[in-house]
C-alpha cells in the first residue's frame, strides 16, 4: 500500500514556530519525522503542490488552475483559455484590505445575477474586453466563476490560498493595468447589485470584487498517473482526477484506519484541516486541529509504518517559506538508530 498525504498548514513562519508547537505532545509526528527522509523544497502554494504531485502543468509556470478546476465542473474546459473569476468579499481591517475567507459564497441565484451584470459590462466595455481577450463570464459551482478567454493573458495572479496583502490580490505583469481597469469596472457593477443589498440586510458581507487567478489552457492529458485514487474536497482535485483519468472521492475518511481495510494502491489524500487556522494565525485553533490530526491520522500511520503494513508513506507539507517532503519506506522501521524529532528539532533551511 502506498499513501501520499498533502498537509498544508503544518509549517509556520520561523518567528511563530516555537510558540505554535510549544508543549504540544505529538509523538507520532515526531516518530515519522525522525525515521523519514526529509527534503526541503522551494515554497509552493497548495494548488501548485497538487499539480506538481500529479505531474500536471510541469511545462507551464504556473499551471492552468482555472482550466483544471473548470474540467472538474464542466466538460468544455479543453477548448479555451480560462481564468478563475470568483466573487469574493474584500474587507478593510486595520487600514488593510484583506480577503474575507469566512464570507458565504454566492448562491446560484446570486451567481446568475452577477453573470448577467458582468455580461452587460463586457458588452458596454467591448473595446476593453477585446483588448484583454475576454469572451464571456460563466457561472461555476459553489459560487465560483470563470472568464472564457480568446488567448492566454500576459498577467500573473495569486491563488486565494496564498493571498497575503492587497498587492497579492491584484493582477501583475505586462497587462496588469488593463486587467485592473476591468476589475475596477466589475467592482462597481457588483456594488450596485440588489443581491448584495439583500446580503447586507441578512448581515452577510457583500460580494464586492472578483478574484482573478489561475489563467491558462488545459494541458494535454498524459498516461501513467502516479495515483489511482484522489481524496479531498478541494475544487482542483476533481479536475486533476478527470485530467489523469482516475477516480476521485469528494469526501475524506474520518481517520487513516479506513485505508488499512481496503486494498488501496497509489492513493493521494488532501488533509487541509490545519490550513485555515495557519493562514489566519489562529494558534489556539491550529493546536486543537493538530492534536486531532495526531490522534486520527498520524498515530495510525505511525503504527502502520512501524508494523510494516505500508510499503510507502509520503507527506507533502507546502508552506509560505518552504515546502517539506516527508518520505518513509517499509525499510525505514528497521533504522533503529534514528530517534524521534519534533518540528522544533528539524534541520530547518536558512
Amino acid at each position: 500500500m502506498q499513501l501520499h498525504f498533502v498537509l498544508p498548514g503544518l509549517l509556520w513562519p520561523e518567528k511563530l514556530r516555537h510558540e505554535a508547537v510549544a508543549d504540544l505532545a505529538l509523538p507520532a509526528l515526531a516518530w515519522l519525522l525522525g525515521h523519514a527522509r526529509l527534503t526541503w523544497q522551494a515554497p509552493r502554494t497548495l494548488e501548485a503542490s497538487l499539480c506538481q504531485i500529479m505531474g500536471c502543468g510541469e511545462d507551464t509556470e504556473p499551471p492552468a488552475f482555472a482550466a483544471l478546476r473548470r474540467l472538474g465542473e464542466q466538460q468544455d474546459a479543453e477548448t479555451h483559455d480560462w481564468l478563475c473569476a470568483d466573487p469574493v468579499h474584500l474587507a478593510l481591517e486595520k487600514r488593510r484590505i484583506t480577503l474575507d475567507e469566512s464570507c458565504p459564497p454566492a448562491s446560484d441565484e446570486e451567481l446568475q445575477a452577477i453573470a448577467a451584470a458582468l455580461q452587460q459590462l463586457l458588452h458596454e466595455e467591448a473595446a476593453l474586453a477585446q483588448t484583454l481577450g475576454i469572451q464571456a463570464f460563466h457561472p461555476g459551482q459553489n459560487g465560483r466563476g470563470y472568464l472564457q478567454l480568446a488567448r492566454a493573458p500576459d498577467m500573473q495572479s495569486t491563488p486565494p490560498s496564498a493571498a497575503s496583502g492587497f498587492e497579492s490580490m491584484q493582477p501583475q505583469g505586462r497587462e496588469a493595468l488593463p486587467w485592473r481597469r476591468f476589475l475596477n469596472h466589475a467592482q462597481m457593477r457588483l456594488h450596485a447589485l440588489p443581491c448584495n443589498q439583500q446580503r447586507l440586510a441578512r448581515h452577510q458581507p457583500p460580494l464586492n470584487s472578483l478574484w482573478l487567478w489561475g489563467a491558462g489552457k488545459l494541458p494535454a492529458s498524459q498516461p501513467g498517473a502516479p495515483y489511482t485514487m484522489l481524496h479531498g474536497d478541494h475544487p482542483l482535485l476533481a479536475g486533476l482526477a478527470r485530467w489523469a483519468q482516475i477516480r476521485h472521492a469528494n469526501t475524506r475518511p474520518a481517520s487513516a484506519a479506513a485505508f488499512f481495510n481496503a486494498p488501496a494502491h497509489g492513493t493521494l489524500l488532501l488533509l487541509d484541516q490545519l490550513h485555515a487556522a495557519a493562514r489566519q494565525y489562529d494558534m489556539l485553533q491550529w493546536r486543537e486541529q493538530m492534536l486531532a490530526l495526531e490522534r486520527h491520522w498520524l498515530q495510525p500511520l505511525q503504527q502502520a509504518c512501524a508494523q510494516g503494513r505500508l510499503q510507502q508513506l509520503r507527506i507533502t507539507a507546502p508552506g509560505d517559506d518552504h515546502c517539506l517532503d516527508i518520505h518513509l519506506q517499509r525499510s525505514s522501521r528497521w533504522q533503529l538508530w534514528r530517534r524521534p524529532r519534533t518540528l522544533q528539532q528539524l534541520p530547518w533551511p536558512p
